[in-house]
């Protein structure tokens, strides 16, 4: 919550407006931001342009009964040139009748032009028909891994190599187990062929819509989308079945989103801004 206290410039009573931000999307999303560092507001038209302080709290002047809104954008420590969220409020005013405490909701999205950390790699190779991209491996038994490092985005390479890896699966090939983790230790499995037919289905179809069933392993699997992409998640916790979601450390849970291209990439266990570690993705037949 943002607080702006408002002196009015025409007479000398004090009012207080208590600004809230809200993020397009679902609130699972929210989980997954980056750290803003600054944030600025602009009453408009033309009435003040000012940074909020560490209380995330600013004092201005406005007119009284004048037809005002507030534009608000952040910025992150990572890119301090380039705003990270913004937003406007809806037409306001204050008048002398006004109660002492004004609310203002403004719902804020994701620059679209904000840039995520990037490792840019060539790492484009083929060995006797196995292909190799961006160490996503593609060969007979269909295993994906890729390296992720803390702190630093999933980059594009990363992302498409993921989608792309789905892509190129062939539901009639009757894959009948899939196995998720570390690689070499790939724990969380399902060796129910419907259920994993249906998982491969909706990510080829880069279907966004959270779905889940559960393997008879007693591993619940949860797609969706998180960011820009598709996303994979494998998790003993039975009742955590929402897709772009924050898990703990300590949570029996792996979870693979390139696609959202910032340090959330997910991870076993943690999945927000995880350690440094390699996933994998088994298929068998």
């Amino acid at each position: 919550m943002l607080l702006i206290m408002v002196l009015s410039c025409e007479d000398t009573k004090e009012s207080t407006i208590q600004f809230q931000y809200t993020h397009e999307g679902s609130s699972a999303r929210s989980l997954l931001r980056e750290t803003a560092v600054r944030h600025n507001i602009k009453v408009e038209p033309n009435i003040a342009d000012t940074d909020l302080d560490s209380n995330m709290s600013a004092r201005i002047e406005v007119p009284v009964n004048k037809p005002m809104t507030v534009d608000y954008k952040n910025w992150t420590a990572d890119q301090p040139e380039i705003y990270y969220e913004y937003g406007s409020s809806d037409s306001f005013i204050v008048s002398h009748n006004s109660a002492s405490t004004v609310y203002i909701t403004i719902a804020i999205s994701v620059n679209s032009d904000y840039p995520v950390p990037e490792i840019v790699t060539d790492n484009v190779t083929v060995i006797d028909n196995v292909t190799i991209t961006d160490n996503a491996t593609y060969t007979d038994n269909a295993t994906w891994s890729d390296n992720f490092t803390t702190g630093i985005g999933s980059t594009q390479a990363q992302a498409t190599a993921w989608e792309d890896w789905w892509d190129n699966l062939s539901v009639s090939d009757n894959w009948s187990y899939i196995s998720v983790g570390h690689i070499d230790n790939a724990t969380l499995f399902c060796d129910n062929s419907t259920v994993v037919s249906q998982l491969i289905t909706q990510l080829q179809n880069d279907n966004a819509t959270n779905w889940t069933a559960t393997c008879s392993d007693n591993v619940s699997w949860v797609t969706g989308g998180c960011g820009q992409g598709i996303e994979l998640k494998a998790t003993a916790l039975l009742s955590d079945t929402m897709d772009c979601r924050c898990n703990s450390p300590g949570d029996n849970t792996t979870t693979i989103r390139p696609g959202i291209k910032n340090r959330n990439w997910g991870g076993v266990g943690d999945s927000c801004w995880a350690p440094t570690q390699d996933l994998e993705v088994i298929l068998k037949k």
